[in-house]
């Protein structure tokens, strides 16, 4: 609920009703494998850009059956990605959120890279430092330490990308935040970006310059395991990220 209440959003349903309305639509649909997408955005409010004093918000919750955004293939092969020129992501969008005018940014990037041949594209903040996919937050390895760039490099403080951080901890994987130049994703062994329905996909190739071996490693690979463990049982819940949904 942090992005909706950073810019001021008045959201009626409390996290619970919220959660209870998303398993409604799991169980109505018979959904045993979807992407889940919650939108809260303002209704009625008439002609202009300045809601009216007490004005409320809607909620929509969309159900993507079996989605994903990246073939399953890609897990092992990996996906080739682009820098595109000129494209910065910025620091000045309300708490890095994922408010949906924020993602103009990455339509820009992800199209850009598409119209040159690649699958996505890699956004650089306004310092010319790694900042994160078009969608996706990013992952690099190098000699078996695992990298990924901060929030102030305009990173969004993904879901996934912080279960990612904690599962690798509990690998014995050592983690760094820092900032990341474009040059050390040609240097890295591996790379990998994450998401919602990105998942965890290895990336073989940055800018025509193959990663690592060009296929996804070993520490990537463990990682993977771990997380998709999650959902079959293997990896144990210590989080608390699992959720129930009783048909």
């Amino acid at each position: 609920m942090t992005p909706p209440k950073s810019i001021g959003f008045p959201v009626s349903q409390s996290i619970d009703e919220l959660m209870e309305a998303c398993r409604d639509v799991i169980r109505k649909n018979n959904l045993t494998s979807a992407y889940i997408r919650p939108l809260i955005f303002v209704g009625d409010v008439g002609m202009g850009v300045n809601p009216p004093a007490g004005y409320s918000t809607d909620v929509i919750i969309a159900a993507f059956r079996g989605e994903r955004i990246w073939a399953q293939k890609r897990w092992s092969r990996g996906s080739m990605r682009w820098f595109p020129p000129g494209t910065r992501s910025t620091k000045h969008h309300p708490d890095g959120g994922k408010a949906g005018g924020n993602y103009l940014s990455s339509l820009l990037v992800g199209s850009e890279a598409r119209r040159h041949g690649y699958q996505e594209g890699i956004a650089l903040d306004v310092n010319g430092y790694i900042s994160e996919g078009a969608g996706e937050n990013l992952f690099e390895v190098k000699d078996g330490v695992l990298f990924t760039p901060p929030f102030t490099s305009s990173a969004l403080p993904g879901i996934t990308r912080d279960a990612i951080i904690k599962l690798a901890k509990e690998l014995g994987i050592e983690v760094r935040e820092q900032v990341l130049s474009r040059e050390s994703l040609y240097l890295a062994d591996e790379v990998f970006m994450s998401g919602t329905a990105a998942e965890i996909t290895p990336v073989r190739s940055v800018d025509g310059i193959q990663v690592g071996e060009g296929r996804c490693g070993p520490v990537t690979k463990r990682i993977q395991q771990a997380f998709f463990g999650l959902f079959t049982g293997e990896t144990e819940d210590k989080w608390g990220w699992l959720d129930q949904v009783n048909q």
